[in-house]
């Protein structure tokens, strides 16, 4: 290959070019290569690539070097995982993103009858890191749409369109899916005894205190106010009741500085199950259950949670008041 180590296109061009046997034997290797890795020609010349570069998957390679010279045709080769062939590092005041050069290989057949093919390697990292700004400028614009800008708890609008799809998947799997509503208790009197800004502190922090209780694949959203919804994934009414009153237990435990004060503030919990066929496969009918349980625990005398069972036992107790009424009726009108 001493014809290539003197060629001005060979080692003036912009990528890396190097040639390899069948064997995985350098052959050639220009001036980019050299400049980039640190490994001059007579380095590397005769040597086996992957003895230089252990990270590369030897058998792969050859296989790929193998067609590309039975079919003599130039092929786009895979660099995963490392997303690099040649290991090449990067500057991290340079690069904040990667360190190690993101790369495109092509292979390409060079002299069939020698078994022979180049190697053709493309610097991609600025594209890369492009790429990856701009996918970090999307999720930014995306938790704009779906977070709430004062908690960073998810809005009404993400808790919905992530719950059909759990719900699809728990659907699908078998597996309970729970609904928490929770609103802070006389929130108003916080608003009107120490100001708007701790009224937002209490907010704030409830929110940090809910996300901390639940998983990632858990949903917490801030629905308005002071109420919050958590849709809770592969979980039962006696796990979620549970969550509930860890949640309720916490939440009293909460500091808040008041300016000369320290105050706490306590929540009351409605909690109930998904179900496909009571809710007509719809969450918002789940909701209204756990709601339903939330009022009750508010006309009990807060700091509470209430789940569905008790709305039964609440109907079935109302049957039985209904008709001992009508009965002592029956029997007052009998004595009459």
């Amino acid at each position: 290959m001493n014809n290539l180590k003197d060629d001005i296109i060979f080692n003036t061009i912009n990528n890396g070019i190097l040639i390899l046997d069948d064997e995985l034997k350098i052959k050639a290797w220009n001036r980019w290569l050299a400049v980039h890795t640190h490994l001059s020609v007579d380095d590397v010349l005769d040597k086996n690539l992957c003895e230089l570069f252990p990270s590369i998957d030897e058998k792969r390679l050859k296989r790929k070097i193998k067609s590309v010279l039975v079919t003599n045709t130039s092929s786009f080769y895979s660099v995963d995982p490392h997303k690099y062939l040649i290991k090449i590092e990067l500057s991290n005041i340079t690069n904040p993103i990667y360190d190690s050069m993101q790369q495109d290989v092509t292979i390409a057949p060079y002299k069939r009858d020698e078994k022979l093919v180049a190697l053709y390697i493309y610097d991609k990292t600025v594209l890369c890191e492009t790429n990856a700004k701009l996918e970090k400028l999307n999720k930014d614009l995306r938790d704009l749409s779906y977070k709430d800008p004062m908690t960073n708890a998810y809005n009404r609008r993400y808790f919905y369109e992530e719950s059909a799809k759990l719900l699809s998947l728990a659907s699908r799997d078998q597996r309970d899916s729970c609904i928490i509503i929770l609103d802070i208790d006389k929130f108003k009197d916080i608003n009107d005894t120490y100001g708007h800004d701790v009224g937002d502190e209490v907010i704030i922090q409830l929110a940090q205190l809910l996300k901390n209780h639940v998983r990632n694949s858990d949903i917490v959203a801030r629905f308005g106010g002071e109420e919050f919804v958590v849709f809770l994934y592969n979980t039962d009414l006696y796990n979620a009741t549970h969550i509930a009153e860890v949640m309720k237990e916490d939440i009293h435990k909460v500091n808040i500085d008041a300016g000369t004060q320290t105050i706490n503030f306590t929540a009351s919990f409605g909690v109930a199950k998904f179900n496909k066929e009571l809710d007509e496969n719809n969450i918002e009918h789940t909701i209204s259950r756990a709601d339903k349980c939330l009022y009750i625990a508010k006309n009990k005398g807060r700091n509470l949670v209430i789940n569905e069972s008790y709305l039964g036992a609440a109907i079935f107790n109302k049957e039985i008041n209904t008709k001992a009424i009508s009965i002592e009726s029956n029997i007052f009108m009998l004595n009459d």
